[in-house]
């Protein structure tokens, strides 16, 4: 592999992900894919995630952005939901990223990737991150900027008081939809061979 990328297939390739990005972000809000209690699933993080596995993070980082500045300037959820659509699902590529440049990585290509289990180290290391992130950016921010409620009345206010309420209620946004953001993609990349074909690193 290790193709060079050059300034226009840099570009070129940023442009059809933010698309495809954008797409599944309206489509999400059309045609919602739900899990049984109620939180809605969406395929935007995969197609950042999937930017990473092909072309590293020169090009997944700008879709992350632009798809995040498209949300926050057209969407319903407007700033709030484009901000914390990127403080939760970038961790999903940035601490892949991180990792594969510890010292005892060897290999810094995208078939580092190709092994299952290291993936899945790298899955629930990342939705740890979303986790922490999400938690606290909820908290703080979030939740009594979309409901008015001020932070310190929002346990008791909507979760019965209960911080381990408030954290299930976290988890049960991200950690599936963080799970899907990374084997989605790690799925077409390197089952379907979409690295193989396409991938520049």
């Amino acid at each position: 592999m290790a193709r060079t990328l050059s300034k226009s297939y840099l570009v070129v390739s940023i442009a059809m992900f933010s698309a495809l990005a954008i797409i599944f972000d309206v489509l999400s809000d059309m045609l919602p894919l739900r899990a049984p209690w109620g939180m809605k699933i969406d395929f935007v993080g995969t197609v950042w995630v999937l930017a990473y596995f092909l072309y590293n993070v020169p090009v997944a980082f700008p879709v992350a952005a632009i798809t995040a500045l498209y949300i926050a300037l057209l969407m319903p959820t407007g700033p709030i939901g484009a901000t914390m659509k990127f403080i939760a699902t970038v961790p999903m590529f940035v601490i892949p990223a991180l990792v594969s440049y510890l010292p005892f990585v060897s290999n810094r290509k995208s078939q580092l990737f190709n092994s299952l289990l290291f993936t899945v180290a790298l899955c629930i290391l990342a939705n740890v991150v979303r986790l922490l992130l999400a938690t606290v950016v909820n908290y703080y921010w979030a939740i009594p900027l979309w409901t008015g409620i001020p932070t310190d009345q929002i346990l008791d206010v909507m979760f019965g008081g209960s911080f381990t309420a408030f954290l299930i209620f976290v988890a049960g946004m991200n950690v599936v939809q963080g799970i899907v953001d990374i084997f989605v993609p790690w799925v077409l990349a390197f089952k379907l061979k979409l690295s193989t074909t396409f991938g520049t690193w």
